[in-house]
């Protein structure tokens, strides 16, 4: 049935002031019950000051289509939870947003606004508050949020204070840095010469006193006629020392006992080695002193005394035969640097000085050596006109020439 002209457009909605509720009270929850109370008293004003509506003349409509005087501002649409929410939010803030209508349930049929009020009052509307703050938290919390505090200048002041004192420390770092870098350089030159004579005293120290350094092991190298075994024992009181504490002195004491070493030398092989390398004298003439001999070596030196004369020596007779001459000096130089296979065949040498020296080979055949010079010369001579002369009589050889030598 179609309603009278008139109330086909929408009511223009009432402005209200916004009403503050009341502070709960300490424990108590804000429900739906304040906007219950708010929408009753919204109610009951819209009931007082509703306008009178003419009772149409004629017309379609019926007496029971006609609103009455409580419907006379009131939508019939069903309420909606939005509208809910912004009477909530009125009534919990105090906005003014409280402006929109609210409709009874579809179908109701309220005669008055006592009974908008009352059907208002008993509708429930914690549950759709509380979605409502569910949904809603990020905006309630702008809301509820306190505005900043201005940033105090006296706490603004110290921390600039503080940055500034900062700034001014690391640039004074930076000054600092620069300006001593040559006396950093000379303390790490300093630094860098002490560590290392720390370290080569420390590795002295070590060397000289950890038993690891210590000889455990004796080698002797170079002996031939030198019983080996003999030098050995005798350098085993060096057996346990540092390496480092080996003296010279001590080997040369230990090695006296020995003529016929004529020289030695000392390796000290870590950690634990002791090497003696020996050079023996060469024995260069025998003298017969009575029944025994006495074999020296080109310095004079004794090098030993047997019952019978030593194979490969000459024996030496007139002026070199005694020790320490002129004739004894040459004649044992020039065995010295003759070659092995030519000195071991000298029977005898005699000389009156230094520049007659004569040498008789194991045949019978005499030899005019001269003075001790061109040794190697004069031997390599000799030894050609032996081989060339092999089988012929011949009875001297003068080679105190050997550019020119002579044989008959």
């Amino acid at each position: 049935m179609k309603r009278p002209s008139g109330f086909d457009r929408e009511p223009e909605p009432e402005r209200v002031e916004p009403v503050a509720p009341e502070a709960p009270a300490r424990g108590e929850r804000r429900d739906g019950s304040d906007g219950a109370w708010l929408l009753r008293r919204r109610g009951a004003g819209a009931a007082s000051e509703a306008p009178e509506v003419p009772t149409p003349a004629s017309g379609s409509g019926s007496a029971a289509d006609a609103p009455r005087d409580g419907d006379a501002r009131v939508e019939e649409r069903a309420p909606d939870p939005s509208d809910l929410a912004d009477v909530i939010g009125a009534a919990r803030f105090g906005t003014a947003d409280a402006t929109r209508s609210v409709s009874p349930r579809h179908g109701a049929e309220p005669d008055s606004a006592g009974a908008l009020a009352d059907e208002l009052a008993t509708t429930d509307l914690s549950d759709a508050a509380l979605d409502v703050r569910e949904s809603g938290s990020g905006l309630l919390a702008k809301l509820r949020a306190r505005p900043e505090r201005e940033p105090d200048p006296i706490r603004a002041a110290e921390r600039d204070l503080r940055t500034a004192t900062r700034l001014r420390r690391r640039r004074e770092r930076r000054e600092q840095r620069r300006f001593t870098v040559h006396a950093r350089r000379r303390r790490r030159y300093w630094l860098i010469g002490a560590g290392a004579v720390a370290a080569l005293a420390l590795f002295v120290a070590i060397g000289v006193l950890s038993p690891l350094m210590a000889v455990r092991d004796i080698r002797v190298t170079g002996a031939s006629r030198v019983d080996a075994a003999k030098v050995t024992d005798a350098l085993g009181r060096f057996d346990g020392v540092p390496l480092a504490l080996v003296d010279d002195g001590e080997v040369h004491r230990a090695l006296a006992e020995f003529p016929l070493i004529q020289r030695y030398a000392i390796e000290r092989i870590p950690p634990g080695t002791l090497v003696v390398q020996v050079e023996e004298r060469v024995p260069a003439i025998t003298v017969a002193k009575g029944k025994a001999f006495e074999t020296y070596d080109p310095a004079g030196v004794l090098v030993e005394t047997a019952d019978k004369r030593p194979a490969g020596v000459p024996l030496a007779t007139g002026a070199a035969a005694t020790p320490g001459s002129q004739a004894f000096s040459a004649s044992a130089k020039i065995v010295r640097d003759m070659p092995e296979a030519l000195r071991k065949q000298l029977a005898a040498v005699t000389a009156s000085s230094g520049q007659d020296v004569r040498f008789t080979l194991a045949g019978g055949l005499e030899v005019l050596w001269g003075e001790a010079t061109e040794t190697q010369k004069k031997s390599a001579v000799l030894q050609a006109l032996l081989t060339g002369l092999k089988g012929r009589s011949v009875q001297r050889i003068d080679v105190s020439a050997p550019n020119a030598p002579v044989y008959n």
